[in-house]
């Protein structure tokens, strides 16, 4: 038998892999999910038109989440917070100042992720053990199973497809009239190293399988018609494989290799029982804070600091020069609407990638819950603002980003460790961040944009969840870092799928390429 801890996007896609080469799959997850009353909710949401829903029932799937002038708090999956639930007694942590989290819920955080898939440039792999071109089959196999909405555009001169048959999510107006002005200034944009291109997202826009999107606006809070790509939808598939078992419920406490086996020693979330299973290899797929702690505690390297790169986080506010009348009333979807990926040797050697995202409800909450009781009395003048407003989610390379420590530390005996988590800042972050803003504000003729540096919000570190590096790949890998085959140094026959083996945290979106990177890996080796 072969093991697979996860059952996130890493850990579906080294387990489908492994599925194709007729294995014989185990999963092993703590699979903590949404609770039956919300479910229901959903379901009844699923089965009727935006129009007919009651108002408490959507009201219950927007709970836990509300934005105010600090910004966006921490994303819930349809009300629920789920995803985060039980990390505390299960995965313990000290991380004063860090934004990232780890997720014991079936899917893990594809429960809450905007859906954003880019692969990683084909110059940005020149630290990788491993090219482009052997990753390109991966994509294309994960691709197809998360759907793709995408145009043939610019991007895609830089970025390939890697689809061939991508669908489209209606386009708001306000991304509309944004794109439109970007491609009648495409030229000189060029000339400035700003490309851009409609967003590339994991929805499944018009597949005969499933319902059409409704442009409901509730794609923050959770898809009622699960149009976004949730990596329990590709577990749902491999459980119609015979060759598949999923175990949930159970942590992975630690693993050892023995006379060519690999010895998994589990415990049950339900009553604690712990369990060593046998098995003939091991794919970890957990998430970059939880196969971090795993190999730590495996290997018992107590108060041995790792360090964990990021790709800086940060929000800032576009003001357009015109305004697209009634978007608040609009039907639209609220995931990100367009990228622009800028290349300029001044700011960074490596790209930088913005996702712009038009109206959703948060930010006229946002604005409300700034203005206080003066927003009554200026509600008109928040319906204009807001037709002008878009926002900018942004990403640096994790060369120019805050690097976290990660230690783990013992514990009373027979309890897990606990994981400290400390964040080292970057001091190129800052100017790298100002000449950005410079850069928007010179090529705001072009954007028929301005950009608001006033308003920017600069995440803690890890608050994107763009993050890996703790045991990176090489081609000669020593203590703590792992061969191209994601393979711990003193290992055979244990495999890291996910972002802990990523050598460096890219700007361009992260999801895509740790998933396709685990179907290589799990495609590749023999076994």
């Amino acid at each position: 038998m072969i093991y697979v801890i996860g059952s996130g996007p890493t850990g579906v896609a080294a387990a489908a892999a492994l599925l194709e080469r007729n294995q014989q799959v185990a999963m092993l997850d703590a699979g903590f999910q949404l609770e039956p009353e919300r479910r229901q909710i959903v379901h009844q949401l699923a089965m009727s038109k935006p129009a007919d829903w009651p108002a408490a029932s959507v009201a219950r799937i927007k709970e836990g989440f509300s934005a105010s002038g600090a910004g966006i708090p921490l994303k819930y999956s349809y009300g629920s917070d789920f995803p985060y639930r039980e990390t505390e007694r299960w995965l313990p942590q000290e991380a004063a100042g860090v934004g990232l989290m780890p997720s014991l819920a079936q899917g893990g955080l594809s429960n809450v992720w905007g859906g954003a898939v880019l692969p990683y440039l084909p110059a940005e792999l020149a630290e990788w053990p491993i090219t482009f071109e052997q990753l390109r089959p991966h994509y294309q196999a994960v691709l197809a199973w998360t759907g793709l909405s995408a145009r043939h555009d610019d991007l895609a001169e830089l970025f390939p497809l890697c689809h061939s048959q991508p669908e489209l999510l209606p386009i708001s107006r306000q991304a509309d009239t944004l794109l439109q002005d970007l491609q009648r200034h495409r030229q000189e944009l060029r000339s400035r190293g700003i490309w851009f291109g409609s967003s590339r997202l994991a929805v499944r826009a018009n597949d005969p399988g499933h319902v059409p999107c409704a442009t409901c606006g509730l794609c923050m809070y959770g898809c009622p018609y699960g149009l976004i790509y949730n990596a329990q939808s590709t577990l749902d598939q491999l459980r119609r494989n015979p060759g598949f078992s999923y175990r949930g419920g159970v942590i992975v406490e630690r693993f050892a290799e023995s006379g060519g086996r690999v010895q998994i020693s589990i415990r049950s979330v339900i009553d604690g029982e712990r369990t060593v299973l046998d098995g003939e290899r091991l794919y970890v797929g957990a998430g970059v804070l939880s196969s971090t702690r795993l190999l730590l505690e495996s290997v018992d390297a107590f108060d041995r600091p790792l360090t964990l790169k990021d790709s800086q986080y940060f929000l800032l506010p576009l003001v357009r020069y015109r305004r697209t009348p009634g978007v608040v009333a609009e039907p639209l979807h609220t995931l990100s609407q367009v990228f622009l990926e800028i290349f300029d040797r001044d700011l960074s050697e490596h790209s930088i990638h913005l996702q712009v995202y038009g109206y959703n409800d948060l930010f006229l909450q946002a604005m409300q819950s700034s203005l206080g009781r003066a927003a009554a009395v200026m509600r008109p003048i928040i319906g204009q603002f807001l037709e002008r407003f878009l926002l900018i989610q942004g990403y640096l390379h994790s060369d120019l980003s805050a690097t976290i420590d990660v230690t783990l530390q013992k514990t009373s005996a027979g309890q897990p460790g606990r994981l400290r988590l400390v964040p080292r800042l970057n001091p190129r972050t800052g100017g790298v961040l100002k000449k950005l803003v410079c850069k928007l504000r010179q090529s705001r003729s072009s954007l028929r944009a301005l950009p608001l540096r006033p308003l920017m919000k600069v995440g803690e570190p890890g608050r994107g969840f763009h993050s890996g590096g703790t045991l990176p790949m090489s081609a000669s890998p020593g203590p703590f870092q792992t061969d191209s085959l994601g393979r711990p140094y003193g290992f055979e026959r244990v495999h890291i799928v996910d972002a802990s083996v990523f050598p460096t945290i890219n700007a361009s979106t992260i999801t895509l390429t740790a998933m396709a990177n685990a179907h290589r890996i799990a495609a590749a080796h023999e076994i």
